[in-house]
């Protein structure tokens, strides 16, 4: 066992192409070595634009961090872990900022099969700069912000996919900044998706279960498409306060009203919206397309009857027994404006393959099963059996 820690080590150690591989490890048996610490915060402060923090599972937090360079990557082992000892890679929050003099950013940064609480986005260490290109994945949280103030940037380029966001206030991801060209697909959301920027656009909101509200300050350019709303009947609604000259298509609004809140219906707050190829179901209002108290909101080829899910509550708290696959016979089967289902299974670039919200760990092989023999005599083969897995 011994040669084998030595030997990943003898590998972790490796640059290639002048891409280095750092290691934060805590735990109280982590091997030693040039590219192995105790937390992510002291690998990124060795690391160069490139590099990439593989952070170990363990029972302690790795606490927080700061990324100030350019295409790094932190990876994790996942948040739904199939394994014996299902440790995860947790650590605190995580902010992606400038550094003082404004001569390198956080640009390219990967966040993936970590669980973390609330990431901050676009920081101002050094003034004003533009931080593009963030991919987060296969992570769970509870918050993604940015703003709102003079000491946070804009962000162009923002990819969130596959990930559980916890957070259950709608508040979830807040951007008071501007936000452009961001895609939400495939997560598990308790919270809601808010574009508070008047200037955010070119966004799109796909294939996600919902279990919260959208709020969008500016007017158009946000695109929201074969996501499943899930809430109580009468309660809860799909949207807050405005959403102006929005798209909206293939979407299951399952007990989810499909307008504004109460709070909000005045016409110039909910207005010049297209609402096409829709399933409402057992909502406040099952009007479609909705008039929420505004006008100009337009639509065709909606549908207004049960999606038939083979186990979904009208509930707005979510359990990992549901399951949103279809029954034979649903409506929602092949009825979206682009010839497949309505709701997260349709959509081909972004379809989910498991309605059931089993998301698999990054492409990190896991050891899910290790077992050695108990009394080990000198000169004796270590007889060993290992099980492992990547997705």
């Amino acid at each position: 066992m011994k040669t084998l820690v030595l030997f990943l080590l003898t590998i972790f150690s490796i640059s290639v192409s002048g891409q280095t591989i750092w290691v934060a490890d805590n735990n109280f048996n982590a091997p030693t070595g040039p590219n192995v610490f105790s937390s992510i915060q002291a690998c990124v402060n060795v690391a160069s634009p490139g590099d990439i923090i593989q952070v170990q599972p363990s029972p302690t937090t790795y606490g927080n961090a700061t990324i100030e360079i350019e295409n790094l990557t932190l990876m994790g082992i996942g948040f739904n872990v199939d394994k014996e000892i299902p440790l995860t890679s947790r650590m605190g929050n995580i902010t992606l900022r400038n550094n003082i003099d404004n001569t390198t950013d956080a640009d390219g940064t990967i966040i993936k099969g970590l669980q973390f609480g609330t990431i901050t986005l676009a920081v101002e260490s050094g003034g004003n700069f533009l931080l593009e290109n963030i991919l987060i994945k296969n992570c769970q949280f509870a918050n993604l912000y940015n703003g709102p103030g003079s000491a946070d940037s804009p962000v162009d380029g923002l990819e969130v996919r596959d990930c559980y966001i916890t957070n259950t206030s709608s508040s979830a991801n807040l951007f008071y900044k501007s936000l452009n060209n961001a895609i939400f697909r495939n997560n598990l959301v308790l919270g809601g998706f808010n574009f508070a920027a008047a200037t955010s656009g070119n966004n799109i909101v796909t294939n996600n279960i919902l279990y919260g509200t959208i709020y969008t300050e500016a007017e158009g350019g946000t695109t929201i498409l074969n996501n499943n709303f899930i809430g109580a009947t009468g309660v809860d609604f799909a949207f807050t306060t405005k959403m102006k000259n929005c798209s909206v298509n293939n979407n299951i609004f399952y007990g989810v009203t499909p307008s504004i809140a109460v709070g909000g219906t005045s016409s110039s707050n909910f207005e010049g919206n297209s609402f096409d190829n829709n399933l409402v179901y057992s909502t406040g209002d099952d009007t479609m397309p909705p008039s929420g108290g505004g006008s100009g909101n337009s639509g065709s080829g909606n549908i207004i009857a049960s999606p038939n899910f083979v186990n979904v509550p009208l509930l707005d708290t979510w359990s990992n027994v549901y399951d949103f696959t279809f029954q034979g016979g649903s409506p929602a089967i092949n009825a979206g404006n682009d010839g497949t289902d309505i709701g997260i299974t349709g959509n081909l670039l972004n379809s989910w393959t498991d309605a059931n919200f089993i998301l698999k760990t990054t492409t990190v092989p896991v050891i899910q099963i290790l077992n050695t023999s108990t009394v080990i005599n000198p000169n004796v083969d270590l007889p060993v059996r290992i099980k492992a897995n990547s997705y």
